[in-house]
């Protein structure tokens, strides 16, 4: 009896292959070989975020155990359904395998955990690419296709035109495509397919978030008076004061207590010589 086979993606539910098949025993074998068989690209997921999916997977323990994907999300930044309706891309490329006993679990695979170890200590290590890349060599249409890129120079564009039909996957999104792109040119050191970093922008003030001038403190001076002293040839002295309104009763009696002295001074300066 023919009977359609629709593949459940953690959450979603999405008609990637179906497969007219007769129920023996041999069918169900063959049909199990397809299904593992079968490459999926990332959905709605940047490289950072897959790198940060796998080391929030090893942060679980999924590297000794099988972890529930909310296990996993509560070490991560990722949303829970991010996770979980990547759980196929992860499956198909070796990253994860899933528990039999307790469907929906998933634990890291050796080549993963290791490479998630790896990126956590240091990302640009030449051994943290390496293996990936040991993960990622066992598909053999993509090292051919990796082959081709280097051989033809291709760019950034024609390669994202092409992965789709590459991997067997035509539903994916853009954003997918992209981080995936990157997945490869990160594990294979192919410099010319990052994505271009854009260099940041200084900021610039408008009119009204100028920063303020400084605020210059203004002392007033105070108005000393201005005493003019004439000296006549002999001992009689006329002083005329000048007194500004700012000089209090205090400071004049301490002005004339000065000119006191000093008369007193001049006084008998002029005394010691006769």
């Amino acid at each position: 009896m023919p009977l359609s086979l629709v593949m459940h993606t953690g959450g979603e539910w999405e008609c990637y292959l179906y497969i007219a098949i007769v129920i023996t025993h041999c069918d169900w074998r063959r049909v199990n070989w397809l299904l593992s068989a079968s490459k999926f690209l990332p959905r709605r997921l940047s490289f950072s975020k897959i790198c940060d999916i796998l080391v929030a997977y090893l942060n679980a323990g999924a590297d000794k155990e099988y972890v529930g994907v909310s296990e996993v999300a509560s070490k991560s930044d990722v949303t829970l359904h991010n996770i979980s309706r990547n759980n196929a891309f992860f499956k198909s490329w070796g990253f994860t395998e899933e528990s039999e006993k307790e469907p929906g679990k998933y634990k890291l695979t050796r080549e993963a955990a290791d490479f998630a170890f790896a990126y956590k200590i240091d990302p640009n290590e030449a051994s943290t690419r390496q293996r990936l890349r040991n993960i990622l060599s066992k598909d053999e249409a993509l090292m051919r296709f990796i082959e081709r890129i280097k051989n033809e120079s291709m760019d950034r564009n024609s390669v994202l035109i092409e992965l789709p039909r590459v991997v067997g996957d035509l539903r994916a999104d853009k954003v997918g495509l992209n981080a995936f792109l990157d997945l490869i040119a990160y594990a294979f050191q192919i410099d010319w397919l990052y994505t271009p970093i854009k260099p940041a922008r200084k900021p610039t003030l408008t009119p009204e978030a100028k920063l303020p001038k400084p605020s210059v403190r203004k002392f007033e001076k105070k108005i000393m008076p201005k005493i003019a002293a004439t000296f006549e040839p002999r001992a009689n002295i006329s002083i005329n004061l000048t007194i500004s309104p700012n000089i209090t009763p205090e400071m004049l009696k301490e002005y004339i207590k000065a000119l006191l002295r000093a008369y007193d001074e001049y006084a008998q300066e002029r005394i010691e010589p006769e």
